[in-house]
């Protein structure tokens, strides 16, 4: 009976150590194989790395790229826009730059009257007007309407004029380029209602006026000139006037 035990217990042991042996064996399989699949699992890690490394590299460098064609482009048109603001040179009648020089305006006058003779009385002072025409490199055409208020009690006048000018040095010879200075000479023709002493005058009037105007801005020009006029009535015998007119060309 107890060699019956001794021998049950053998086999038991060879039983547990077999089965140990298999557990070792599957658990040194299951092993390999975690490691096999460990080294899939890094190589594929890697892989998404790598190329999510190139692809944030090509989006780095298109973002790049992108910012510096808008920078190019700003440089540009910074340049594009500082050259339109500034008032170009006069190279000739044919200059596409002129164009700053050309078109319609409106302003303003003021005259120092230095004689409105009539009926045997001369009066002085101070005049106020409008202005609005269209100019190009060589002519002007104005109207001005102009309201004079002498110191003394007659003479006064109200007098609406067409004006004709030539720029007669054109675009070729200015005398200063940067501002435009630019002479002119004219003739000028109109209406005229003066008070004199005694009677109010409405007659024609007729003249000629010469001066400079000269470039504040691209849009605004200041127009310093002399005018003389004459009248179809006797009893007017001329008017002459030094003004000063502002333009704002639009």
């Amino acid at each position: 009976m107890k060699k019956v035990a001794v021998t049950l217990g053998f086999l038991i042991s060879l039983s547990q150590f077999g089965l140990a042996e298999n557990i070792d064996g599957t658990l040194a399989v299951d092993t390999e194989n975690t490691l096999t699949k460990t080294k899939k699992s890094a190589a594929e890690v890697g892989t998404t790395i790598g190329n999510g490394i190139n692809n944030t590299a090509d989006s780095v460098n298109t973002t790049v790229n992108s910012a510096t064609s808008t920078l190019n482009e700003y440089e540009v048109n910074a340049k594009d826009s500082v050259a339109a603001d500034s008032v170009p040179l006069s190279t000739g009648y044919g200059y596409s730059g002129s164009s700053y020089l050309e078109g319609p305006f409106v302003g303003l006058e003021t005259s120092g009257v230095l004689a409105s003779e009539a009926d045997g009385k001369s009066g002085s002072g101070m005049s106020l007007g409008l202005r609005f025409g269209a100019q190009n490199i060589e002519w002007r055409t104005m109207a001005v309407l102009e309201r004079f208020s002498a110191d003394e009690e007659y003479n006064n006048y109200l007098r609406g004029l067409l004006q004709f000018d030539y720029y007669f040095l054109g675009a070729d010879n200015l005398m200063v380029d940067t501002f435009a200075i630019r002479p002119y000479a004219g003739v000028n023709a109109g209406g005229l209602s003066l008070d004199t002493q005694t009677d109010n005058i409405k007659t024609l009037t007729y003249g000629g006026q010469f001066g400079a105007t000269m470039n504040v801005t691209n849009q605004i020009d200041l127009d310093v000139g002399y005018r003389y006029n004459l009248a179809t009535s006797d009893l007017i015998d001329h008017t002459s006037n030094i003004s000063v007119g502002l333009h704002y060309k639009y």
